[in-house]
């Protein structure tokens, strides 16, 4: 079959015989991929990885490099084990793309983002991906779309539950206020869910013009530059003096790290969901005072996936789909996808790829 496998920095190729994945366990689900996206930590893998994707055998799959890529994907089941119950051959899928041991403590608790093997995902880590014509994932990481829901927009569900996961992570409830800094990808899905789950005012700090328009058409509530504006200030000026209840970092620099927490009200949560290239300075006394917390959070577990498909399906979650800014043939993902990010990252929220042409047409 036809999968894009990545070899090495800035090596990603479109190879024509990769083996085709059959049902080997009662609870395979075989997928036919329809639309993935092109992630953010696919695009460090390629400049700056491997990361992720395995030179060694990788501690749970076994696979090293080439890697079918590919972990933001929607697709239509073709068939499924004899123990399968939640889905059946024809269905509208998302996929929850984590990798897990399954035996350690948090594994057994439901936490599998949290597996102790580190962070690893279908897609990045082995046993193919979404950008491939085929694919098997067990059944309990598979979700079913809503009825209606175009399998292009499913594709979104995978980052749309990463910015859920931090915001009912970081212990939001509806009527409090939030800054996210950064309106990339989990940025504006970030915005959408907050405004989902009942934000009561949704602020947003972004330096390019081009996000920075991305998050007034987002319909967040107050847009700040922070080359021209001491988003600190303004955010306390905009609250009335008192802060903001929540902060999301999305962009992983030292200015937004220190912003995240300097921006709180007194008992507020920062909470970092952005992947760091290296390490931030930290005053453990901008915590300390007014008892402020910082948490991490990393991808999304079954749950979160739920709360995203649910909200979608009653209407909670709206104009998501325009968080895609592109569609691409599986032959033109590296040159029109990969490369278009690098380059031109500011003029795209989120592009995707299809193994199936006919769906471009």
């Amino acid at each position: 079959m036809r999968a894009l496998r990545f070899y090495g920095n800035k090596d990603v190729r479109l190879d024509f015989d990769v083996p085709e994945p059959t049902i080997t366990h009662a609870y395979d689900v075989l997928i036919a991929p329809q639309w993935c996206g092109i992630c953010g930590s696919d695009l460090h893998e390629f400049v700056g990885g491997p990361t992720f994707c395995p030179v060694h055998p990788h501690p749970i799959t076994g696979e090293k490099l080439p890697i079918v890529l590919g972990h933001e994907f929607s697709g239509i089941v073709l068939s499924v084990g004899s123990d399968v119950t939640n889905v059946k051959p024809g269905d509208n899928v998302c996929v929850e793309a984590t990798l897990a041991c399954g035996k350690c403590g948090p594994c057994k608790e439901g936490r599998k983002n949290l597996c102790v093997l580190g962070p690893s995902f279908y897609g990045l880590s082995g046993w193919g991906g979404g950008m491939a014509e085929k694919v098997v994932i067990p059944c309990d990481q598979v979700h079913k779309l809503p009825p209606g829901l175009g399998l292009d927009l499913g594709a979104l569900m995978e980052p749309l539950s990463v910015a859920w996961h931090a915001i009912k992570l970081s212990g939001f409830e509806a009527g409090k206020t939030a800054l996210v800094l950064g309106s990339g990808p989990i940025g504006i899905a970030a915005i959408l869910c907050l405004q989902a789950l009942g934000a009561s005012a949704t602020y947003v700090s972004e330096p390019t013009l081009a996000r920075y328009k991305q998050a007034l058409d987002f319909a967040a509530d107050y847009v700040m530059n922070p080359m021209e504006t001491d988003v600190v200030a303004e955010t306390f000026r905009a609250t009335s003096g008192k802060g903001v209840d929540f902060s999301y970092d999305c962009s992983g620099v030292q200015a937004t790290f220190t912003t995240s927490i300097k921006a709180l009200a007194p008992g507020g949560t920062a909470t970092n969901i952005a992947l760091w290239e290296k390490p931030a300075v930290y005053n453990p006394m901008d915590t300390l005072m007014y008892e402020k917390r910082l948490i991490g959070s990393i991808g999304y577990t079954w749950d979160d996936f739920e709360g995203v498909i649910d909200a979608v399906a009653t209407g909670k979650l709206k104009n998501f789909g325009s968080m895609i800014t592109a569609r691409l043939p599986l032959d033109k993902c590296v040159s029109g996808g990969f490369e278009e990010l690098i380059n031109h990252k500011d003029e795209h929220i989120k592009i995707i790829c299809t193994p199936h042409s006919e769906l471009l047409k």
